[in-house]
């Protein structure tokens, strides 16, 4: 089944590889569309080339560094009547575009459109094409007209009240005298005028109100705008009264034991009231004063829309609940009134309290097998605040081939088991009031400890883990983690054998890998992702790292609290580990057709000082494995163009890591996806190592030192959880000559590496 797997991998990829000419395939009287190009002249800063790009009907062909080989594909099966056949054209096959000269007139007249309502009225758009082998480019050119300029700008508003309000943000509303026309920008500002409005109280009011009336001078290329905003009177909206339904249920009315509760609380230098509307006898129950913090709608208040999403995004927060709704209804005032009133309704719907998961994870490379399992148990709501305990407990094995001095029967089996709790509160946490963060950014509260043992041929490492942080959204794309206690204790027990060998090695350097270290510090991440979960477009995830050790710790050196031993201090015993250490991660998914394009870029340097010759062995950078270089088992590759002697287990790791990975994700039957990829990196350590030759990072030699692998995978997708079947094949290996590093010639099936695992690698 691998076999036959493989060989339908690799007759895809050569198809790719070879699909350069489709000229054959292209119809009598047809040409590929294969570039548009744009040529403004004279040019003019405010008309924005990407803008018109932007509005050319017909896009180019697919191409691939100036091949087609999917468009190949699908000439070659669109004729098929097989399923195989369909499913490759539909999914693998990218269709031809041909050129098309309607929608070439109908791009002119869209650019034509376009830089009208930048200002550039009546510009002139031609355009050319050319043919060369079945192959169409076609040249758009613009010749601008002189633009018009906004000379007199004003505005007509009615209501003085909210003449006023509007003057607040007159300076910073995109449309200003002096500067060109655009309509783009009118947009904008109906956008911001709106936006600004319903913050402060007025409800109802919507863009419809906004309209901006024009009058140009055609000779003298200007144009008078006067910002009109139609109504004679508009109604500031206050919160009269809040509601919160802790356990709705969409469609029914309240049961007969449902308690009415108005909770008080104090904000500022007032007190505020919250009626709950609970069922007596339901669970779980719920705190009040949760909803302290997170309910930033307050009677007294005016309407503010602002303060409405804040709320929205609290609430997601506390897990108990699975959605929220929130809703107003005016209440009926009289027409002296000079405020209306507005309820609101709070609708919360229970989400689940328990849930659990479990995984399986497992490799098989080099004649390493290995399985891990573990189990996780969730609750929403433990301290009845929203409070989320996760528990996980996981164990495993791992059989490796060992030499003889190590384990008479040459194999050794390995284990791991441990677990971690942590506590999630939807609220901060901590010395420090900081109302006005807390109320912006509702930052959440994570609690963490943990214990690990992992038992190897050579020694046993004991890992204990705490950790007390904060996490919080600055915007929806940008996420920051803060964590300013990051304790991990890590005691190592060496095998008799390996305590020998490494009494014999003279590398102190590689000594302190397998020594029990103390690390104390923080961690800091910003993460973002503009990625919309409604709608399926391209986005970026970008992850920046900076961790650092040691530096608090260091300030009690000489005293009582360490002790000094050689060239390095310890605390309660225990050498503690110095170091700062940065990483970023970027990410591109970019959709095609029915199928994804995955890519991502990633690098980290991890820099020991102080107290430190080196990284601490579990903060050190490896490659290879089920998420990285899928062509190496687990620390199997590097570091650098090490080169292992025949027989050496020690595993691999460096400080510097440089890794590229892509992959082309595609459906095949319907949970069955499959995936085309390939890994480049490795890692490398900044200084030279006595043990590890040829592993030290410089800029003339690190390229030549990558691995680089190719494989498929397969994928189980059942929505909650996916199942991944990846076997990955080296064709650049580091760990040869330079001269035979390329492996094209010396493939062998044992050289496939066969990884599993939960969700995507990346």
């Amino acid at each position: 089944m691998q076999r036959l797997v493989w060989i339908f991998a690799l007759a895809l990829m050569a198809l790719a590889v070879t699909g350069c000419s489709v000229r054959k395939y292209v119809p009598e009287g047809n040409s590929l569309l294969i570039s548009n190009k744009v040529i403004v002249e004279p040019s003019h800063k405010e008309i924005d080339i990407f803008g018109i790009y932007g509005n050319i009907k017909q896009k180019p062909t697919n191409q691939l560094f100036g091949w087609m080989p999917f468009v190949k594909v699908y000439y070659q099966t669109v004729d098929k009547k097989s399923n195989l056949g369909q499913w490759i054209n539909e999914n693998i096959g990218r269709k031809p575009v041909y050129y098309n000269e309607a929608a070439t007139a109908d791009s002119r007249k869209e650019i034509v459109t376009y830089l009208n309502n930048c200002g550039f009225f009546k510009s002139e758009v031609t355009s050319t094409h050319k043919i060369k082998n079945k192959k169409a480019t076609v040249t758009y050119y613009v010749t601008p007209s002189e633009p018009y300029v906004i000379k007199n700008l004003k505005y007509d508003i009615k209501d003085s009240t909210l003449a006023t309000h509007i003057s607040r943000i007159e300076r910073t509303l995109p449309v200003k005298a002096g500067e060109i026309y655009n309509a783009y920008k009118m947009d904008d500002e109906r956008d911001i005028i709106v936006e600004y409005l319903n913050n402060h109280g007025y409800y109802t009011f919507t863009k419809d109100f906004i309209i901006f009336e024009i009058d140009t001078n055609f000779n003298q290329r200007r144009a008078d705008v006067t910002v009109c905003i139609r109504g004679e009177k508009f109604d500031r909206y206050v919160i009269d009264k809040v509601f919160v339904h802790p356990d709705y249920k969409s469609g029914s009315t309240l049961p007969n034991d449902t308690t009415e509760y108005t909770f008080s609380y104090s904000y500022g230098k007032r007190r505020r009231e919250v009626t709950f509307d609970y069922v007596t006898t339901g669970d779980p129950n719920m705190k009040f004063r949760t909803f302290n913090q997170m309910i930033q709608i307050h009677p007294g208040d005016v309407f503010n829309q602002r303060r409405v999403s804040q709320t929205y995004h609290s609430l997601h927060n506390l897990k108990i609940y699975s959605r929220s709704n929130i809703r107003f209804d005016t209440v009926p005032s009289s027409d002296n009134d000079t405020v209306r009133h507005l309820n609101c309704d709070i609708q919360l719907h229970k989400g689940k309290l328990n849930s659990y998961n479990l995984q399986l994870e497992g490799t098989n490379s080099a004649g390493n097998f290995g399985a891990l399992g573990s189990i996780t148990y969730k609750n929403n709501n433990i301290f009845h605040g929203s409070e989320v305990l996760t528990v996980k407990i996981k164990g495993g094995y791992q059989l490796f081939s060992t030499d003889k001095e190590i384990s008479s029967s040459g194999h050794f089996h390995g284990n791991e088991f441990g677990g971690e709790a942590s506590i999630t509160f939807p609220r901060f946490l901590g010395p420090f009031k900081m109302r006005s963060f807390v109320l912006e950014y509702q930052p959440k509260t994570l609690v963490t400890f943990g214990y690990d043992s992992r038992k190897r041929p050579l020694y046993r490492r004991q890992t204990m883990q705490a950790s007390f942080g904060y996490n919080w959204m600055a915007n929806r794309r940008l996420q920051h983690i803060l964590t300013p206690i990051n304790l991990n204790s890590v005691k190592v027990d060496q095998s008799d054998y390996f305590k020998k060998k490494l009494e014999e090695e003279q590398n102190q350097r590689l000594k302190d890998q397998y020594t029990s270290h103390l690390i104390f510090g923080l961690n800091y991440s910003m993460i973002f992702s503009n990625q919309n979960p409604n709608f399926q477009r391209n986005f970026f995830y970008v992850k920046a790292d900076i961790e650092t050790s040691g530096n608090l710790l260091s300030l009690f050196n000489n005293t009582s609290l360490t002790t000094e031993f050689n060239d390095y201090h310890e605390i309660f015993g225990i050498r503690y580990a110095q170091y700062v250490k940065l990483g970023l991660d970027v990410r591109y998914f970019c959709y095609v057709n029915s199928g994804s394009f995955a890519f991502r870029v990633m690098g980290g340097y991890g820099i020991p000082y102080g107290n430190s010759y080196d990284m601490p062995f579990e903060k050190s950078y490896n490659a290879g494995g089920a998420n990285g270089m899928r062509g190496w088992a687990f620390r199997e590759l590097g570091p650098g163009g090490y080169i292992a002697p025949d027989g050496n287990k020690t595993e691999r790791i460096g400080n510097i890591q440089l890794e590229f990975n892509a992959e082309y994700r595609f459906p095949i039957y319907s949970f069955l996806n499959g995936a085309v990829f390939t890994d480049i990196g490795n890692i490398w350590n900044s200084k030279p190592i006595e043990s590890f030759p040829e592993s030290e990072f410089g800029f003339d030699t690190f390229y030549k030192q990558l691995a680089m692998d190719m494989g498929l995978g397969l994928r189980l997708d059942f929505s909650f959880f996916l199942i991944r079947f990846d076997f990955a094949i080296p064709y650049r290996d580091p760990a040869y000559d330079e001269s035979e590093r390329w492996r094209f010639s010396q493939w062998q099936w044992k050289d496939v590496t066969f990884n599993f695992g939960i969700g995507y690698p990346f």
